[in-house]
């Protein structure tokens, strides 16, 4: 019996021990590498990714790893990238308790994490406006959880509240709050009516897959900025369905209220390359052209011209142009499109 209690108390210290130098490595990561982002002036950010994740390669491609926006993450942020290649990778997605690849932990100089995001829903642009907050100390998860607390019934901290819920995946609790706002601010008040309504439309679309919501959006509200990204959410999933007609008149219905929106205009053009409407190339050249000149930061558009001068026969061109694709971000799509080129 002595013996089997021994044993015991062995086997139990071990793993004692063996869960205490796990959390002290991750505290100690953590701690030194937050040290080391001190001294150059900067937050720490740990990006949680994997090669086989979509929205991870999307926020490379749009935030972390973008030509275009390299220069002010290197300002602000030590950036940690780990995979699950990395020994570290396991211990750290354990201890910030981690349900989702593509997360992303901003700590301060002390060791102390400060917000999250957790996948990436492809909005580039909402995307670098939260990190900029967080870059500046504005508008940080505990700030916004303490107003929110202290005046639930406050429609502005509604809102701060369901955005920093929806930007860590915790999609039904952020439709609550926005449809809280709608039935709250009936007059619209505060100017948040038509923002909650497409949230809620988007979320339904994320969770579900229905795009119910998305299409009385687009045809029963008026003119506002988040329109076109809801046409965009319409018009690709009727490419995925090879819906051809459909997809067009979509597109046309956009454009014909967005004709100066970046997203339509290439999401037209690429409609059109797609579904090989060789009489409209010169018009979807025209339109994706004038989607760079609106937004020149977007790999995805130049790639989209790039298949346009392919299918009108000019490959020089269309190399030139998924060079240019490849230099702000060297997606593996791109890659082998490009090898697509040069080998025909």
């Amino acid at each position: 019996m002595k013996n089997r209690f021994n044993i015991f108390m062995i086997l139990f210290f071990s793993l004692l021990l063996h869960s205490y130098a796990g959390e002290t490595k991750d505290k100690t990561f953590i701690k030194n590498t937050a040290h080391k982002a001190a001294k150059e002036h900067k937050l720490l950010a740990i990006e949680f990714w994997s090669p086989s994740c979509g929205s991870c390669m999307a926020m490379k491609r749009d935030i972390f790893e973008n030509k275009m926006h390299a220069e002010f993450v290197r300002k602000y942020f030590f950036l940690v990238q780990v995979s699950p290649a990395d020994s570290i990778y396991n211990s750290l997605w354990n201890y910030f308790h981690l349900e989702f690849q593509s997360s992303v932990i901003y700590i301060d100089k002390n060791g102390n994490e400060i917000d999250r995001t957790v996948a990436y829903d492809g909005d580039r642009d909402a995307y670098l406006n939260m990190i900029k907050d967080i870059a500046h100390g504005r508008n940080l998860f505990k700030d916004v959880v303490k107003n929110y607390r202290k005046d639930k019934a406050n429609v502005l901290n509604c809102c701060l509240m369901a955005g920093k819920l929806g930007s860590r995946n915790k999609l039904e609790e952020a439709a609550k709050l926005y449809n809280r706002i709608l039935f709250t601010d009936s007059t619209d008040m505060y100017g948040l009516r038509t923002e909650c309504m497409f949230k809620i439309a988007e979320i339904e679309f994320i969770r579900n897959g229905n795009l119910e919501k998305m299409r009385k959006f687009v045809s029963t509200g008026p003119k506002n900025p988040f329109a076109p990204k809801a046409y965009v959410y319409l018009i690709n999933d009727l490419i995925s369905k090879k819906d051809n007609t459909g997809c067009l008149t979509i597109c046309r219905d956009g454009f014909s209220k967005y004709p100066d929106s970046w997203e339509i205009l290439n999401k037209y053009a690429w409609a059109i390359c797609t579904f090989k409407i060789q009489e409209e190339y010169t018009k979807a050249l025209t339109m994706v052209q004038k989607s760079i000149s609106l937004n020149p930061g977007r790999p995805g558009t130049y790639s989209t011209e790039a298949w346009i001068h392919f299918a009108m026969g000019d490959k020089a061109k269309a190399i030139e142009l998924l060079k240019k694709a490849i230099e702000i971000f060297p997606d593996r799509g791109f890659l082998q499109d490009l090898k697509t080129f040069e080998e025909k």
